[in-house]
């Protein structure tokens, strides 16, 4: 009999349910609020009762694949609505929960062996979800449009697939194949990602696996507990925390705009300076390296090992501007403006000001990490270049010219 429930687990304590109906409706266990300290879900206020605010739709829609991906999902899984999907593939989710059908407790973990010539052939051989390598009964959900799916690395390096709602260690992301004029995306987000790590921004660690041509993303939402077993961080991506739908993720589609995010981070981090400064260096960053798709749902907070909420190592950042017929436009408006090239000096001070920051401290943060990207790039490349292909090569010397050219000439017109 198909489940009208989820139960929601923090670790072997429920947290609360969400009913089959639409809108979602969520209620906390009793248990949950009668705890010494106990917390939210995202947004979702403590209270007693049913609720089905937008709170609630941004929290759990905002854990499942978007646009191609989800369409594509529901039709393999006859799951056409949001709860339906959510039992289909929510399992292990991002952060520090897990949905289960109703009644069910959760499991010990266990896991498959493979090895990457067999992920390489199955996903050679499969459709181009990446999900699909774990076979019609995976239950994990990875937010994103783009595919994906999660896999275990220990200590002997040795790929393993999760089974049931087992935490995955690594993120495999092979190359998208959904964008007729996108190629070699893997190397291009490792390349991004260890040139952001050099700039000195804190950044989910990745590796380039050559023989599925993917990017490995360490989890920086999983960690070793004392017993050996893998705990689950807390985690929420800004969309969630501010009641945002993900295909409103946008700020030009009512997504938070760089203010809404700050005042997240002020309401939330446990050190607001810091990742203030962070917020504008990835802005930064992004202008630079060229990523417009740089939205609010690639910015998270998370209670990390030290029991402190801060905002999590930065993750899928990427070259778009390399591909056309993707958007020109920046993710969000910076001092009014969306195009990467007509933001300089004025528009940064602007865009201070709306924070509540000194245009002065602002400005030179910019031109630091504009000075530095090209260093960082070229580190990056040097690094992985030996790993790929001819034509993934041809992508990286693109990339690192445009990087560097970019960061140039806006650490020109930040000196203009």
């Amino acid at each position: 009999m198909r489940p009208d429930r989820l139960d929601v687990y923090c670790g072997d304590d429920l947290v609360g349910s969400l009913a089959d109906a639409a809108p979602l409706v969520f209620e906390y266990a009793p248990g949950w609020l009668a705890r010494p300290a106990p917390w939210p879900l995202a947004a979702i206020p403590l209270m007693v009762g049913p609720q089905a605010s937008a709170a609630v739709q941004a929290c759990f829609e905002n854990l499942l694949p978007e646009g191609e991906l989800r369409a594509y999902l529901a039709d393999q899984r006859h799951a056409s609505t949001l709860f339906s999907l959510l039992l289909e593939v929510a399992g292990d989710t991002a952060g520090g929960f897990v949905l289960l059908p109703g009644g069910q407790t959760p499991q010990p973990p266990s896991y498959e062996a493979t090895s990457w010539a067999a992920l390489a052939e199955r996903l050679r051989s499969g459709p181009a979800a990446a999900l699909d390598l774990m076979g019609d009964n995976a239950r994990i959900s990875l937010a994103g449009a783009q595919d994906k799916t999660g896999i275990a690395l220990f200590d002997d390096g040795l790929p393993r697939l999760p089974l049931g709602t087992s935490p995955s260690t690594h993120i495999l992301k092979p190359d998208i194949r959904r964008l007729d004029k996108v190629w070699a995306s893997a190397a291009n987000e490792t390349l991004v990602m260890r040139a952001a790590a050099h700039c000195g921004l804190p950044t989910a660690e990745v590796f380039f696996e050559p023989a599925t041509h993917a990017c490995v993303v360490r989890r920086f939402d999983r960690i070793a507990l004392a017993d050996g077993r893998l705990g689950r961080l807390r985690q929420y991506d800004f969309c969630q925390l501010s009641g945002t739908v993900s295909d409103r993720k946008y700020e030009k589609e009512g997504g938070p705009g760089i203010v809404a995010c700050a005042d997240l981070i002020r309401r939330y981090s446990s050190q607001p300076a810091v990742d203030l400064r962070r917020l504008v260096e990835w802005i930064v960053f992004n202008l630079c390296v060229g990523n417009n798709d740089s939205h609010a749902k690639n910015l998270s907070l998370y209670i990390a090992a030290d029991r402190r909420t801060t905002l999590t190592p930065f993750y899928d950042l990427m070259c778009t501007q390399l591909y056309p017929g993707l958007s020109k436009e920046f993710a969000f408006a910076v001092g009014g403006r969306l195009l990467p090239g007509e933001i300089g000096r004025p528009e940064l001070e602007a865009m201070a000001r709306e924070l509540g920051m000194k245009p002065a401290f602002v400005v030179r943060l910019a031109a630091a990490m504009a000075q530095r990207v090209p260093a960082a790039m070229a580190q990056a490349v040097a690094q992985i270049a030996p790993q790929l292909s001819p034509t993934e090569r041809v992508l990286a010397e693109r990339l690192q010219a445009f990087a560097s050219g970019t960061a140039r000439k806006l650490a020109a017109r930040l000196a203009a």
